[in-house]
């Protein structure tokens, strides 16, 4: 039986739309002017981290699913899948901190900074390995 894989084509425009709209409802003057809590954070900030949080979200669940259908089509790229399923892992872990860290900025104290970092670092690794 033949695998159908057009559906990457629509994972990864869904990804690009919701990148591209993340940044423009932040670049929108209510939402840069609009800030959130005690924190105050902006409005603007809080789309994008949900915009991209959204798509780090969605290249995981491709990745996912590309190493299931890897794993199901067998053969030679059998093997493939864990690898495949790892690596999307740590890119998705080590992209998530960038996205993390603009969020949490200015409510992060900078006595857990540190913390966070090795947090971080702590997943990268395990997901390396």
């Amino acid at each position: 039986m033949k695998e159908s894989w057009l559906w990457i084509g629509k994972y990864l425009i869904v990804i690009l739309v919701a990148l591209l709209l993340g940044s423009v409802l932040a670049e929108l003057e209510p939402f840069k002017s609009t800030t959130l809590g005690a924190a105050r954070i902006g409005a603007g900030t809080l789309a994008q981290f949900v915009a991209h949080s959204g798509a780090l979200a969605l290249l995981w669940a491709l990745g996912f699913r590309y190493s299931t259908q890897l794993r199901r089509v067998g053969g030679a790229t059998g093997p493939l899948s864990a690898t495949v399923l790892a690596l999307v892992t740590l890119i998705v872990v080590a992209s998530a901190y960038g996205v993390l860290s603009r969020f949490i900025a200015p409510v992060l104290r900078p006595n857990l900074k540190p913390v966070f970092d090795w947090v971080f670092i702590a997943g990268i690794l395990a997901a390396a390995l």
